[in-house]
Formats: C-alpha cells, structure tokens, sequence
C-alpha cells in the first residue's frame, strides 16, 4: 500500500490505470439519503448495509457512523475482514458450514458482535456446539424463503424448531429471521415489484408471527429487501432493517432500474491506449477489471463517446451523438465529463460505469476515495475475494 498511497493529494488523472475510483461527495450523500428515506418513511424500519457490494471496513464504518444498524457480509471472510477494520455488528447472511469455518465462526463472535443466517438443524447444532466450546457466542438469524428459490427454511414448522434451539442451546442465542426478495429486485414495472415484494414480507412476516406465537420468543431482527425493493421495505412495519448495498455506489443495471433514485458515485478510470481509426478509441480496462454479466459498461455523457465492445484488457468506443445518459449519472458527468478536453486523445485518461457494481469492485486490490477531483484516500478492498 505504500506505493499507492502516494497518489493521496494527487488529482484523480494522475491515477495509475485501470483503477477503481469513488467521488467521496456523491457517496455520502447517497447514504445520507438512504438515512433520510427510511427516516421519514416513518415505519422504524433501519437499515444493515450489505458490504459485499464495497467489501471496505472504513465505508463500513462510515455507514454505521450515520445510524445504520449493523453490515451484512456475504461470507465468513469479508466479515472477518470487517471485524478486523473495526465493524462492531455484523450479519453474515449466508449459511456457515464445515468444521473449520465453523471453528473460525465462534473465534469471530468474540470480536465482534456475530450473527449467521442458518436454515438447518445440522448447522445450527455444529455451530453451537464449537462456540460452546470456545466461550464464542453466535447469534442466529433463521432464514426463511420467501420466493427466491435460493437457500431458506420451506415451513413455519422448521423456523420454529430452530429458534427453539438457538434460544435454549449454549453458545447460540436466537437473533430473528431474514427472508431475500431478490427475485423481485429488477422486476422493471414498479407497481409490479411493489406487488410481488410485499407478498414476500406477508410470507416473511407469517414466520416471524409463528414463531412468537408458538416459541413464544421476539425476533428482534425480521430483515429483508435490497437495493431494488428498499423503497417498499422501508415503509413496511415489521420489517426491522434492509440490506441493501448497491445504493451507495450505483450501476448500470441498478442506475436502470425505476425507482432507483440514487446517484452513480463509483467508476473505473481507464486511460486511452489507442486510436487506430478517427471512429475508433480503445481503452486499457476491460473484463478483467469490470464485470460483464449485466451487459456492457457505459461512460459519461459529455464524452459523446458509446461502449461497443469488452475484451479481458480492452474496452472499444466510437463516438456518438446519443450517449447512454442514466438517470443518476448527472453529477459525475458534472464533475468529470464535461471537463474533458476534446478531441481525445492516446494517453488521456476517462470513466468507465460499471454495469454491476459488487462484482467490479471483486476485482481490484483497492478503491481510490476522490473528493474534488483530487485523492483524498486509498482504501485495500480488504474483503475482495474472501469467497470462503
């Protein structure tokens, strides 16, 4: 990192390419936004940010310095990498299971406050059972399918059982219940995705009430929603906390989705490698430092420049006179695209918009934090590739 954080001071230009680059501004003030939103949707429902989309302790701590509740992380390792940066609540909403993640999982609830998403009794009873033995003390959060076809409890039956459990077993404690509608997150009508949403939470809520009902125990966590479906989640009472990530960074996919009312803060700044033909530019960042499964990456606006293609180290551009605009791009196109000077040349340096922001970000070792054009920080992707 020591080379790296030389460029603190330096202007974003001066960034060695392809490097992955957030506006500090933008990003706050999509978290302060989000903050407001739920404020005032006036249901009490908060929010525990998901970091798989940044997978960085310090943004981690920034969003829970402006009141979010707790973080989420996708696996063991990003939460061990948050709770090593200083994360003092975390939810790893994903199943834990083998005997050494487990051992790794009870040594974790010691330095932080830990819980699990668990949807078997085999798992739950192994955790237990380790951090019982290791003084650990592991919160479990049932997870329930509300639709999503993925990993969850089918019947009120097993969430019962195993809030049951995690309530009289040592070295567990019941947390509460989650269930992801990430099947209706990019359903493109609005007032369809609210509908199948709130089905979801009905199906969410149903649980929650079985338990109480017949375990006699609170689920002081019922969290659901990502960043496609916050705006329902926040006003549905009941529902104690989002989990939603990609708001505070925005992609393509995200940035083209109604609803979505947050502002593109991160981009891939790229140097032009070549000009092979007066319709023709080409750029040094490709698939190996932005991902494709959504679609191609876009570009400022005020560059009159389209993405025609992805290779794994190349990006090629023609000029245009229609450029993609989506909806939150206007202030970075303010800040960095219409100062560009034109016609571009070999050697200048541009934005590339992700089309999928939390698998982009995966792929760098750091994150240059920029606020006014200029370096104010560069933080280690410290959760990148922690898979396991």
């Amino acid at each position: 990192m020591a080379d790296v954080k030389e460029q603190i001071g330096k202007h974003w230009t001066e960034i060695e390419t392809p490097a992955l680059m957030v506006d500090l501004d933008i990003m706050e003030a999509n978290m302060d936004k989000m903050m407001a939103f739920l404020r005032d949707a006036g249901a009490g429902v908060g929010i525990r940010p998901h970091a798989k989309t940044h997978k960085i302790p310090q943004i981690a701590n920034m969003q829970m310095a402006k009141g979010a509740l707790g973080i989420c992380a996708a696996k063991l390792g990003e939460a061990e990498a948050l709770a090593e940066g200083g994360v003092p609540d975390i939810l790893i909403a994903n199943q834990t299971v083998g005997a050494n993640k487990i051992k790794r999982l009870a040594e974790l609830s010691k330095k932080t406050n830990l819980k699990v998403a668990v949807d078997s009794k085999e798992n739950l009873l192994d955790i237990a059972r380790e951090s019982a033995a290791t003084s650990g003390n592991v919160g479990i959060v049932v997870e329930v399918d509300v639709g999503n076809k993925r990993a969850g409890v089918r019947s009120h039956e097993e969430a019962i059982e195993l809030a049951k459990l995690a309530a009289s077993t040592p070295g567990v404690w019941y947390a509460g219940v989650m269930g992801y509608e990430g099947f209706a997150v990019f359903i493109p009508d609005f007032e369809e995705r609210r509908r199948v949403a709130e089905r979801a939470y009905d199906i969410l809520m149903g649980y929650r009430d079985a338990i109480k009902e017949k375990a006699g125990l609170d689920s002081g966590i019922v969290s659901a929603a990502g960043s496609g479906t916050y705006m329902f989640a926040a006003k549905r009472k009941g529902l104690t906390d989002i989990q939603a990530g990609s708001y505070i960074f925005m992609d393509v996919r995200y940035g083209s989705t109604a609803g979505v009312d947050f502002l593109n803060s991160l981009a891939v700044v790229t140097t032009i490698v070549s000009h092979p033909e007066p319709e023709v530019y080409i750029t040094d960042a490709g698939q190996k430092s932005m991902t494709q499964e959504f679609g191609l990456v876009t570009t400022l606006p005020s560059y009159g420049l389209k993405v025609q293609s992805m290779s794994e180290e190349h990006v090629t551009m023609r000029p245009t006179g229609e450029p993609e605009r989506l909806p939150g791009i206007g202030l970075l196109d303010e800040k960095y695209g219409k100062e560009a000077k034109k016609p571009f040349k070999v050697g200048d340096k541009i934005l590339l918009i992700p089309s999928h922001c939390c698998t982009t970000v995966n792929l760098h070792d750091i994150l240059y934090a920029v606020r006014d054009g200029v370096v104010e920080d560069v933080w280690p992707v410290a959760g990148r590739g922690k898979f396991a």
